[in-house]
């Protein structure tokens, strides 16, 4: 996936783009130069198609000996009139249609190693807005399927779904005893939720995660919830209640700002990036770390807080709307498409150390997502129901 074909493309294409663009030379131009206009289209936009298609393992060589060919050609005629260029960038354009013919015929006659190929039997869709609301009372709120509106009223508030697809708690103004009726807002692989807590703060939830906080914080000294897994906070400014974050690692403790907390079981970690504001971060050795915008966090057990610059644009991906893999494994990758896709995951040979970059929309099928990393030939997939193997 991270192959650059772009690097393919020749040196004089945004000359022939300006040629093309002068009304004035086109209305010159003889039939026979319109036809080799048409076929240098052609091969233009065909080139690099074929460069993806044969693995050329002298590529390289043979594009920088054409454009040795090509570019002391181009460079004396931009200097002698648009009229003799243009038959200059013609002889070019004969020299690279012939260099690429007798490549792509030298490579197609030799035998080519056998590649493997992405089998998938079944397209898997991505995952949608879903999530499910356990009540004090253990009552469960699908909330997919439920209908827009309220949706129940506890602890003096009203609980309600939007039709957007959001779940809002709004006080009544009724008092409760603070640390009772504790709620739990919790998504299953495949699904994503977003939450606006009584205060007023925000909360999005990502796949396999769970946030449990009380339906009320009204006469509480904190702002106290627990995460299992992913979420980005925007929490509403109150000086006199820090809001905090607990997970199996850590607690983050805020009085207003903007944050991600990434903290999966199967990670063994805690990673907090800061985006706006302020956050101090607490492991269970009693060590405290205060983290600045563009900073993030890394707990594990058993060690110091480590604090790092953040990969902001990483890190925020998944909330708007895409997979972003920088320097990633084949299981880091695989992790995060999994949780998505709700697949299970098993590997077929020896491990690639490959890394992966790119960009993948979220709401792309499956078969789109796998298809576009192995453009690698390392790696490739077969998909079976909800089983996808990594064959290497």
């Amino acid at each position: 996936m991270d192959k650059k074909f772009s690097n393919f493309t020749p040196d004089w294409d945004k000359l022939l783009d300006e040629l093309e663009a002068d009304e004035q030379l086109s209305n010159s131009l003889s039939a026979d130069e319109q036809l080799l206009l048409a076929e240098l289209r052609t091969i233009r936009n065909a080139s690099a198609d074929a460069l993806k298609a044969y693995s050329f393992s002298d590529t390289n060589k043979k594009w920088a000996e054409l454009r040795a060919q090509i570019e002391p050609t181009v460079a004396v005629r931009r200097k002698v009139g648009v009229r003799k260029l243009w038959f200059s960038i013609a002889a070019a354009a004969v020299l690279f249609i012939i260099a690429i013919s007798f490549i792509y015929n030298r490579y197609q006659q030799e035998p080519q190693p056998q590649k493997l190929v992405n089998m998938i039997k079944n397209d898997i869709a991505p995952g949608k807005n879903a999530a499910t609301l356990t009540l004090d009372n253990g009552k469960q709120i699908i909330l997919s399927a439920a209908n827009n509106g309220n949706l129940a009223q506890e602890a003096g508030i009203v609980i309600s779904k939007t039709a957007d697809g959001q779940l809002i708690y709004t006080a009544t103004g009724a008092k409760t005893a603070a640390g009772t009726h504790i709620h739990t807002l919790s998504t299953a692989r495949g699904e994503t939720y977003r939450l606006r807590l009584p205060d007023q703060s925000e909360v999005w939830l990502n796949s396999s995660s769970s946030i449990k906080f009380p339906a009320s914080f009204a006469s509480a000294k904190s702002r106290k919830v627990e995460l299992t897994g992913e979420a980005y906070f925007q929490i509403a400014k109150d000086k006199v209640h820090p809001f905090i974050v607990k997970t199996n690692l850590q607690e983050v403790q805020v009085l207003g700002t903007h944050f991600n907390v990434n903290s999966y079981a199967d990670h063994r970690k805690a990673v907090t990036t800061l985006i706006e504001g302020s956050v101090r971060v607490s492991n269970r050795s009693q060590q405290t770390k205060t983290i600045k915008p563009g900073e993030q966090s890394t707990v594990l057990d058993g060690q110091d807080i480590a604090v790092a610059p953040a990969d902001i644009k990483n890190v925020m991906a998944w909330k708007n709307g895409y997979f972003r893999f920088r320097n990633e494994p084949i299981e880091e990758v695989m992790a995060k498409i999994s949780r998505w896709y709700d697949i299970d995951v098993v590997y077929a040979g020896k491990v690639s150390g490959e890394l992966f970059n790119g960009n993948i929309s979220l709401h792309k099928n499956i078969s789109e997502v796998l298809n576009m990393l192995s453009y690698s030939n390392d790696v490739k997939f077969k998909v079976e129901g909800r089983r996808v193997t990594v064959i290497q």
